[in-house]
């Protein structure tokens, strides 16, 4: 992936991209002292979803539709610094199992790299983009729903905070699919997704009551649809009941995908997925007792723009989730960052051998001050259970790489070395192999000096030519310190044949 070239002129914009299942969605903006001015919203209708097949692949047309949409919008992201933008994949990229190299030629086409998030991820950032554009009272509670091209996001929080996040798998271009598939809209039809929809709200429908709402809100394509045909047709400025009920009748009298064209006010590329859509919110009026909902503008990528300032202006919600993970874990937290700050002078030395950066820094000072939460599961095996934790909770902020990525740290901390082919076989991305390992030989050596070395006065050198790693320790050390002497035995035998240590 090229390295994109900043420009002064555009040193203070910010860029989100929001792959999405049905609609690609893409917004740049400025930031200005304490406000953010929007430059650009852009959006093109991809229905990446429609090109889905069962085996994780997707078709060659549709992928062809999306990397010709990136390509315009690549034009506009150029100049614009690298830490500033993000691009966001959703539920299809989440299911395209197959579709390693579509995901390589996305960041080739775009120039940066893309993040696939998992589902309460998503769910996050639609919420957060929702809050930040609306007045927001501290203690207003809200629900917020996006009905997305392959799932469904339902959030309840209160102010900027969300309580309750969830990820419904259906959405408008997979539920008409399934549902529609001969294009003819019946009552059963109908029904029967209604029932899907009812099934799959109903063990977190509890709890979502319980918190309750003071403003319910919509904020995807489908909602914007539903809001501009009942106010084009006098139903009204926002989406009630009642107009959803007359919506209902309409949609059935017609009687089939092309027929709803003549409803006044619904787009013709939106007709063909308004059928799946409309009937998920109907559901979610009937199950949660909605009386109406509001359209927001704001969604998935006005929370990334947001979520990426925070992280520019030292509030990164990851390392709040890290915080978090020690906690709920029982991490011993000082005695983690201590084992982060060895880390960090080994990758420092490392990374003026290797082909390490920033971002490979991360990931190493997580995986460092997370590295034994799995103790709080059990001792044995405990790097497993935290691999396990990393690759599978939802952790807010992370990406799916970059949680695989610190889960595969984890599980490498101790025992032997696992080598390149072993790493791919974990799920790491073949351009994250390498990298990897290097980081793991560094987190192994800084938990096993952090462990050992109260008698050292100053850190020990370190020189780093390919494969080989000299530690340069004081003369006296073999015999103060011999259990460190077989410490830094076994791990030679461990990391062999793939590095080789001295000392």
């Amino acid at each position: 992936m090229a390295e994109p070239t900043a420009t002064a002129e555009l040193a203070n914009f910010l860029a989100a991209v929001d792959l999405g299942s049905n609609s690609f969605h893409m917004v740049v903006a400025e930031e200005i002292g304490s406000d953010i001015r929007l430059h650009d919203r852009l959006r093109e209708g991809v229905r990446l979803a429609a090109g889905l097949r069962d085996d994780g692949s997707l078709d060659p047309a549709v992928e062809q539709r999306a990397l010709d949409c990136l390509a315009r919008f690549g034009q506009r992201l150029r100049g614009i610094r690298p830490e500033r933008v993000r691009v966001i994949g959703t539920n299809t990229l989440r299911h395209a199992s197959a579709a390693e190299g579509f995901v390589h030629a996305i960041e080739t086409t775009l120039g940066y790299p893309l993040e696939i998030v998992a589902g309460r991820e998503e769910a996050r950032l639609v919420y957060l983009g929702v809050a930040h554009s609306l007045a927001v009272d501290a203690d207003e509670r809200r629900l917020v729903a996006d009905i997305g091209g392959g799932s469904t996001e339902l959030i309840a929080g209160r102010g900027f905070t969300p309580n309750l996040r969830e990820s419904l798998h259906f959405g408008c271009v997979a539920s008409t699919r399934a549902y529609f598939p001969d294009e003819l809209i019946t009552v059963a039809a109908c029904e029967r997704l209604e029932k899907r929809v009812r099934m799959a709200l109903e063990p977190m429908l509890d709890d979502f009551l319980r918190h309750g709402w003071d403003q319910a809100v919509g904020s995807s394509g489908t909602i914007k649809a539903i809001a501009r045909v009942l106010a084009e047709n006098g139903q009204g400025l926002r989406i009630t009941h009642v107009g959803m009920h007359w919506l209902r009748e309409q949609m059935i009298r017609l009687g089939s995908v092309p027929a709803l064209t003549q409803l006044r006010g619904l787009k013709a590329d939106r007709a063909a997925v308004f059928p799946g859509g409309f009937i998920i919110l109907f559901a979610l009026f009937e199950s949660l007792r909605l009386q109406e909902i509001r359209f927001s503008e704001g969604a998935l990528r006005e929370g990334a723009i947001y979520d990426l300032l925070g992280r520019i202006h030292q509030e990164d919600t990851r390392e709040m989730s890290i915080r978090g993970l020690q906690e709920r874990f029982h991490s011993q937290v000082q005695r983690n960052q201590g084992v982060a700050q060895w880390a960090e002078h080994f990758f420092m030395t490392a990374a003026t051998s290797w082909p390490l950066h920033g971002g490979h820094r991360q990931w190493l000072h997580w995986a460092a001050l997370t590295h034994d939460i799995g103790l709080d599961i059990a001792h044995s095996g405990f790097h497993k259970h935290g691999e396990y934790v990393w690759q599978n909770a939802d952790i807010a902020g992370f990406s799916r790489r970059e949680q695989g990525v610190v889960a595969a740290l984890v599980r490498t901390q101790r025992k032997r070395l696992p080598g390149l082919i072993q790493l791919r076989a974990l799920g790491i991305a073949a351009e994250d192999v390498v990298a990897l390992q290097q980081l793991a030989v560094l987190l192994r050596l800084a938990i096993l000096f952090h462990r050992g070395t109260a008698l050292l006065t100053a850190p020990p050198g370190l020189t780093v030519s390919g494969k080989k790693l000299v530690l340069a320790l004081p003369p006296q050390w073999l015999t103060e310190m011999p259990l460190m002497a077989a410490d830094l035995e076994q791990e030679q035998e461990w990391i062999t044949p793939d590095f080789h240590l001295q000392w």
